[in-house]
C-alpha cells in the first residue's frame, strides 16, 4: 500500500511540476550589481527554458525570454563571454539562431562555476549545448556539417582539445 501511495504521490507531483509554465520576467530593473544579482535564478530559469522548448513553440516568448536574457547579460557585472568571434561566426554561418544557445550555454557555466571566465571551458559549454540543442530541433534547423563535426567529437572525448587547438592556434 506505500508503495502505492508513494509512486501515485511521486506521479502527481512530476505531473504538477511539468505543468507549471515558465514565465518571462516583465518590468525587470537592472540598475546595479545587486539588482543582477538577484535575477540569475531567472536568468538560470529562462535559459531552461529556451533550451527545452522547440524552435517551432511559443515565438513570441521565446522572443521576449531572449531579450530577457540578451539585457541582462549585456549589464550584468558577475559574467563575462569572451567569444571568440572567428570560431563563433564560422560556427554558427548556417543556423544563426545558434547563437543564442550557444551564448545561453556559456553563461550557464559561467554562474554554475562560480563566474568563470575560462575561455575554453565556456567555449566547450556553449558547443555542448548548440549540439544538444540541434539534436531536438533538427527539423526547425538547416543541416550543419560543422556542428555535426563537433558532435562527434563530443561523442568521442574531443572537444575540449579541438576547442583548445582552435582557440590557441592564434
Amino acid at each position: 500500500m506505500k508503495k502505492l501511495l508513494f509512486s501515485s504521490l511521486a506521479f502527481f507531483i512530476c505531473i504538477y511540476v511539468s505543468g507549471q509554465d515558465y514565465n518571462v520576467p516583465k518590468n525587470y530593473k537592472l540598475e546595479n550589481k545587486e539588482s543582477y544579482k538577484t535575477y540569475e535564478p531567472q536568468i538560470k530559469e529562462t535559459i531552461d527554458w529556451l533550451l527545452q522548448t522547440p524552435l517551432g513553440k511559443d515565438a513570441n516568448k521565446r522572443q521576449e525570454a531572449n531579450a530577457f536574457l540578451m539585457a541582462w547579460l549585456t549589464g550584468t557585472p558577475d559574467v563575462h563571454l569572451k567569444i571568440d568571434a572567428d570560431f563563433m561566426m564560422n560556427f554558427i554561418k548556417i543556423n544563426p539562431e545558434l547563437v543564442m544557445p550557444f551564448t545561453a550555454g556559456w553563461t550557464k557555466y559561467s554562474l554554475d562555476n562560480d563566474y568563470s571566465e575560462d575561455v575554453v571551458q565556456g567555449t566547450k559549454a556553449g558547443v555542448e549545448t548548440v549540439i544538444t540543442f540541434y539534436r531536438k530541433n533538427r527539423g526547425y534547423l538547416k543541416k550543419d556539417g560543422n556542428i555535426e563535426k563537433y558532435e562527434k567529437l563530443m561523442e568521442k572525448g574531443k572537444l575540449e582539445t579541438e576547442i583548445n587547438k582552435k582557440l590557441n592556434k592564434k
